[in-house]
C-alpha cells in the first residue's frame, strides 16, 4: 500500500514537473537544466516504487533512453530540436515504459502540431509585418488550429466529430468511396497545414516549434491516462 502511495506521489510529482516545463518554456523558449535532471533524478525512485526489475525491466528502460538520446542527438546537430528538448525527452523515457512510448511519440506530434498552429496564430495576429494581412491570416490559423485539434483528439481518444449516417451508409457500398473518405482527411490536413506554414512564414522568418511543451503535454497525457500504471503491471506484479 505504501510502495502504492509513493508511486502516485512520484507521479504527480513528474506531472508538476513537466507543468512548470510549459510555462517556462513558452515565456522564454528554455528548459532548466536542473528541472529535466529533477525528472531524471526520479525515475530510479519509480522503479523501486513499482518493483522494476533490473533485468530486462531498469535495462530495456535505460536501452530506451539511450537509443532516443542518440537520435534526438542527431536532430539537434540538424538544427531540428533544442539542446533542453533532447534532455528532456531522454529523461522521460526514463520513465515511460518501453511499451507506451510508441504512443508519446505519437501524442507527441499531435500536441505538437496543434501547439505550433496555436502559438504561430497569436504570433501573426501581433505581427507588425508590412504589406501582409494580420487579421485575415490569424483568422485561416484559428480555424487551422481548431482542425488540427479536432484531428489531434481523435487519434488520442478524445471527443471526435461523428460522420453523417447517409454518407457512412453510402461509403460502405462503394470500395472508391471507402477509399476517398479515408483521404479527404488528408487531404484537408495537408492543404492546411502547407497554407498554416506559408502563412506563418510569410509574417516569422523563423517557425518556431514548441517542442518542449508537446513533450510534456504528451508525458502528461500518458500519466493522466493510467498507461503507465497498465505498462507496468507485470513487473510490478512479478
Amino acid at each position: 500500500m505504501q510502495s502504492q502511495i509513493f508511486t502516485y506521489v512520484l507521479l504527480a510529482g513528474l506531472a508538476i514537473a513537466l507543468l512548470w516545463v510549459i510555462v517556462t518554456d513558452l515565456k522564454s523558449r528554455t528548459i532548466s537544466n536542473h528541472l529535466t535532471l529533477t525528472v531524471a533524478a526520479g525515475a530510479p525512485l519509480y522503479w523501486l516504487a513499482i518493483g522494476l526489475p533490473l533485468w530486462p525491466g531498469i535495462a530495456w528502460q535505460l536501452g530506451l533512453a539511450a537509443l532516443v538520446f542518440a537520435i534526438c542527438c542527431a536532430l539537434f546537430a540538424m538544427r531540428q530540436m533544442g539542446g533542453g528538448d533532447v534532455k528532456l525527452l531522454t529523461a522521460l523515457a526514463l520513465w515511460v515504459p518501453p511499451s507506451q512510448f510508441t504512443m508519446l511519440i505519437v501524442a507527441m506530434a499531435m500536441l505538437g502540431w496543434v501547439l505550433t498552429m496555436a502559438v504561430g496564430a497569436w504570433r501573426v495576429a501581433h505581427s507588425t509585418t508590412i504589406q501582409t494581412h494580420p487579421a485575415r491570416d490569424t483568422i485561416f490559423l484559428i480555424i487551422g488550429t481548431i482542425i488540427a485539434a479536432l484531428f489531434a483528439s481523435a487519434v488520442l481518444g478524445g471527443p471526435r466529430l461523428p460522420l453523417p449516417a447517409a454518407l457512412t451508409s453510402t461509403s460502405l457500398d462503394s470500395p472508391a468511396a471507402i477509399v476517398a473518405l479515408a483521404l479527404a482527411p488528408i487531404a484537408v490536413l495537408l492543404l492546411v497545414t502547407l497554407g498554416s506554414i506559408r502563412i506563418i512564414r510569410r509574417h516569422e522568418r523563423d517557425l518556431w516549434v514548441p517542442y518542449g511543451p508537446a513533450i510534456s503535454l504528451a508525458g502528461l497525457w500518458i500519466v493522466a491516462s493510467g498507461q503507465m500504471l497498465a505498462g507496468t503491471a507485470s513487473p510490478a506484479g512479478g
